[in-house]
């Protein structure tokens, strides 16, 4: 593997050169093959070549987890249709998103990359601005869509994210998985309401309504409840990944608790040795390192509370992990119910009622194990890519031979 390249996805374009910034960043200057613009003034077409206006950078999709800039000089028109003459336009492009920073094949990809995430979770593992990410999903809201280009919907995801830093101003973002596994978002909504996820649920063509198989949402009843009332409570699952948050989450409250508590009673020496069992919790007890092992056994003497919390905990995860029919794992999850109340376990009063809830759309995980956390791997392999072909990273080689989509939608097969 000699030469590397990198076709670029931009119609219009020339590409004048590449080289690495200071900051590690890919720079490729481009050019503009366009001859015209559209007069801003008299809406014909500007033929006559006027220069240049300054130098402009965007931001495109990363290129092995490395940040892309194409920078250009845009080219400016006389119009000679105008009167008095000498009215000039600078060509603007119709790649470049709505705010002029960003071009609109990154903002698709940050798009997919809100699923499950936050604006600010994004813009710090993207590399930037928080801002940039707020005005891209502002943009989007209530766009109209276009189902024609829509075949299938076999997975509907529904998710939330916050709008503001703070987890303030949440708002919806519905996505769809079809059957070959291509993702794409469908909508991004302004508000995480039921009346506005089921007005849009309900937009969607009958046709493709007869192509879903499921919907997997957010455990929040807006979202639950409007997808019940569209597509029946057969075809509805809780994301497990917020049905184990949740549990977590209370397991969390003891080991806080617990260790406030033994941090007053126990000499600091035999303390520091307890430090750091948040990540060794939430491990399989099996995936554990010896010293992991015994750190916890250390735990579980001075903590007999924890030990409980922790062993139902891992239960519960078990329940998830093992592959059981839809019917079987409900009889699972109200014995594991039972057991925790009887032993008097309150630490999960608040997520057993949850659980009770939405006991029903849960346990339809178990159906196709199907969640809604569909670019979980695109992430992943990016990562993959870049190892294997980090060796060809700096060089200008890389503009060469391989050939990969920037905008993310078919990543290599690895």
């Amino acid at each position: 593997m000699k030469d590397l390249s990198i076709p670029l996805d931009i119609d219009n374009l020339k590409v004048i050169s590449q080289t690495l910034d200071t900051k590690g960043n890919i720079i490729i200057t481009v050019e503009s093959i366009c001859t015209k613009t559209t007069c801003h003034k008299c809406g014909k077409d500007a033929t006559k070549r006027y220069g240049y206006g300054s130098l402009m950078e965007y931001r495109h999709t990363s290129v092995f987890d490395t940040p892309v800039i194409l920078r250009i000089k845009p080219v400016r028109y006389e119009c000679e249709h105008c009167e008095p003459p000498g009215t000039t336009t600078t060509e603007r492009y119709n790649w470049v998103a709505e705010g002029g920073k960003i071009t609109k094949g990154l903002e698709e990809y940050l798009l997919r990359c809100v699923i499950n995430s936050t604006i600010q979770d994004v813009a710090k593992k993207e590399r930037i601005s928080y801002k940039t990410v707020q005005t891209m999903l502002n943009n989007l809201i209530h766009r109209e869509i276009d189902w024609s280009q829509y075949s299938d919907l076999e997975t509907i995801g529904i998710d939330e994210i916050s709008n503001r830093k703070g987890y303030q101003n949440f708002i919806a973002v519905i996505s769809a998985k079809d059957k070959y596994g291509n993702l794409t978002i469908l909508d991004v909504l302004d508000s995480r309401k039921k009346d506005d996820v089921l007005a849009f649920l309900e937009s969607i063509p009958d046709h493709l309504k007869k192509t879903v198989k499921q919907v997997c949402t957010y455990m929040y009843d807006g979202f639950v409840n409007s997808a019940i009332e569209v597509f029946g409570k057969q075809r509805v699952v809780v994301d497990r990944y917020h049905v184990s948050k949740l549990y977590r989450g209370a397991l969390d409250n003891v080991r806080i608790k617990e260790m406030k508590r033994l941090k007053s009673i126990l000499p600091s020496e035999e303390y520091s040795e307890l430090e750091g069992m948040m990540w060794i919790l939430r491990k399989q007890y099996e995936c554990l390192s010896k010293e992991e092992k015994r750190k916890l056994e250390a735990l579980y003497k001075h903590s007999p509370l924890l030990k409980k919390a922790h062993s139902y905990a891992l239960k519960l995860t078990h329940i998830f992990n093992t592959h059981h029919d839809r019917k079987s794992a409900m009889a699972k999850l109200d014995r594991w119910i039972i057991s925790v109340e009887k032993i008097g376990l309150s630490c999960f009063n608040t997520f057993i009622k949850t659980l009770n809830k939405h006991k029903g759309s849960i346990a339809n995980y178990f159906k196709n194990r199907s969640t809604s956390g569909f670019v979980e791997g695109l992430n992943n392999k990016i990562k993959v890519i870049k190892r294997r072909c980090y060796g060809f990273f700096k060089t200008d080689s890389l503009f060469q031979r391989l050939t990969i989509d920037l905008n993310g939608y078919r990543m290599l097969r690895l």
